[in-house]
């Protein structure tokens, strides 16, 4: 299993974090309902599912921006077709090494995010999921292979079909306009993943399961 160390988590939560700071050195905007999708710009992970999301919540709103954090650089092709979506500054797109080489960074990255969503289309269980579920900020993502075991509908996030932006869109202005649905998702889906997704006791598990196999026990 994908699992999360509840000991960094903390230290991320109790670190510096100078959100201001931050948003001007990425130009970020500094008064908008942020939010942030963290993982590889690819067509997996949902990225023109999350810009034509985004595209319609922006025709609606305009208090609501998004970031996505990518760990290599895309291709000119894929960051010219991004801009096609007419997003301007209301879309962010990051590198990892632009932020530092540091968990830390990336978590402080994540402080940012008032919501997180992944419109994957195939995924075991991500781990910037379980990371912004642990870190206390309500989630979003798509109804593939593991990800129901993190995000219950409702409950512990919010679940949606892949491909679905029209869904996508409506999600993500269900959690900029109720805020007692987010603190729920949040809080819940926080207690859910260090509750479920302890690496160590994932760890303990895999070796009790090896232990049995090798008739060691």
């Amino acid at each position: 299993y994908t699992s999360v160390n509840p000991s960094e988590i903390g230290d991320a939560l109790s670190a510096e974090f100078d959100r201001e700071g931050i948003c001007e050195k990425f130009d970020i905007p500094k008064d908008k309902f942020l939010i942030l999708c963290v993982g590889q710009f690819i067509d997996r992970k949902g990225r023109w599912t999350f810009l034509e999301a985004a595209k319609k919540v922006c025709a609606k709103t305009d208090d609501i921006a998004f970031v996505w954090i990518a760990n290599s650089k895309p291709s000119k092709e894929d960051i010219e077709k991004a801009k096609k979506f007419g997003l301007g500054n209301k879309f962010r797109l990051i590198t990892s090494d632009q932020i530092g080489g540091g968990r830390i960074d990336l978590f402080k990255m994540f402080r940012l995010a008032d919501g997180f969503a992944l419109a994957s289309f195939v995924e075991g269980l991500p781990i910037s999921l379980l990371e912004a579920m642990a870190l206390g900020i309500p989630s979003i993502s798509t109804n593939v292979n593991a990800i129901p075991e993190a995000v219950k509908n409702l409950e512990t996030g919010i679940l949606i079909e892949s491909g679905d932006d029209e869904k996508l869109a409506e999600s993500i202005l269900l959690l900029n306009s109720d805020e007692k649905l987010r603190k729920k998702l949040a809080e819940n889906g926080r207690k859910w993943v260090l509750g479920n997704f302890d690496e160590k006791e994932v760890a303990g598990i895999a070796i009790k399961a090896y232990k049995k196999a090798l008739k060691f026990e």
